[in-house]
């Protein structure tokens, strides 16, 4: 590394650190505004306030980081031009491209970044707010799922259960349906209770309705079980997950076991959310590729010019993000098309500003 390098990354992190500090308060007090009186309508202590935001810390994070990073790179270009300093380096050889490439790793590194803490955190940070937003309003407790709804299309098989604990593997109330091919019952189970041990389903108290021979047969069992229903309690409770507490894997699966079972009602809107996962993170290295030439342009009129544009640019981004992604998830487009097509438009322009910097 150089010294010119250090002297850029020295003067990038600084302004970067302040506007992400900034962004982090501003989106903790815009939250807690909307969540304030949910918070003091059910007496929320001060530790299980304090206790919610850690929670949501890496979902504020993922979605923080590119707006600091762009308003970062915008200040530091425009505090190098306010000296003069760019001016000195560009009259002593040092060409665009040389200038941008320390500004434009860290752009890299927190692409990386992003994409481990979006993929390893979030979905579950999501779920686990829901939870305790849950909990707080006296509707629900951790882990556990009420009027739970579940339909296997390759097996043909519904579950409709009153109350699921995903971490225990118990269920209360629980109706199991199999269908024939035709679209008939085959089997049915009521249950006052069951759970899921040594790879099994085990029924209590439940009664069985038998369609197999021509008149129907009704059993009632204490207990019992049936090797022919696959359905573990994570996958379960995989499926009880909205598209976006699904971690990528999850997502991928989901997606391939619904086309080869020809089900693709709402599959859109998970191929959208897979997809979007991998485009998202490279926001981090978007922001710095248009910041570069942006900065370069504002930076002898002041940073507020900067500051203003950057502003702009977020605004434009996340409004198209947006509408892509609704379209996507509506079938109005590709799935693929709705992640990727902000990240194309801007890049363009990004390409075409950098390309005319003189």
């Amino acid at each position: 590394m150089r010294i010119i390098d250090k002297y850029l990354l020295k003067e990038f992190a600084v302004p970067l650190m302040y506007c992400f500090d900034a962004f982090l308060m501003l989106w903790i007090v815009l939250d807690l505004f909307d969540n304030l009186s949910d918070f003091i309508q059910y007496h929320a202590a001060l530790k299980d306030v304090f206790r919610y935001y850690l929670i949501v810390l890496p979902e504020a994070i993922v979605l923080i980081l590119p707006m600091s990073l762009l308003l970062g790179v915008l200040f530091c270009l425009s505090n190098l031009g306010k000296h003069n300093e760019l001016i000195a380096m560009r009259a002593s050889g040092i060409s665009v491209g040389r200038l941008a490439m320390p500004l434009l790793t860290i752009g890299a590194l927190a692409t990386v970044v992003v994409f481990g803490i979006n993929e390893a955190f979030v979905p579950r940070a999501k779920e686990r707010a829901d939870a305790f937003m849950s909990i707080l309003r006296g509707k629900g407790e951790k882990h556990v799922l009420e009027n739970f709804f579940y339909f296997n299309p390759s097996d043909r098989r519904d579950w409709y259960v009153h109350r699921f604990n995903t971490h225990s593997g118990e269920m209360d109330h629980v109706e199991v349906r199999q269908q024939k091919p035709n679209g008939t019952p085959d089997l049915e189970i009521f249950a006052e209770r069951a759970r899921w041990a040594d790879g099994k389903w085990t029924f209590y108290n439940a009664d069985i309705y038998n369609y197999i021979q021509t008149q129907p047969t009704t059993v009632r069992v204490a207990e019992t079980n049936f090797p022919a229903i696959k359905e573990s309690a994570k996958r379960l409770a995989v499926e009880a997950r909205k598209p976006d507490q699904l971690m990528t894997s999850e997502l991928r699966r989901y997606i391939r076991l619904q086309k080869q079972s020809g089900r693709r009602a709402r599959l859109a809107e998970y191929q959208v959310i897979h997809d979007y996962r991998y485009a998202f993170p490279l926001t981090c290295l978007l922001v710095v590729w248009i910041g570069i030439p942006l900065g370069m342009r504002v930076s002898r009129r002041g940073p507020m010019l900067g500051v203003g544009m950057a502003l702009l640019l977020v605004v434009a981004f996340y409004f198209m993000s947006n509408i892509t992604l609704a379209m996507g998830k509506g079938e109005r487009i590709p799935p693929l098309l709705a992640a990727w097509l902000t990240n194309a438009v801007f890049g363009i322009v990004g390409g075409v500003l950098l390309a005319r910097v003189r």
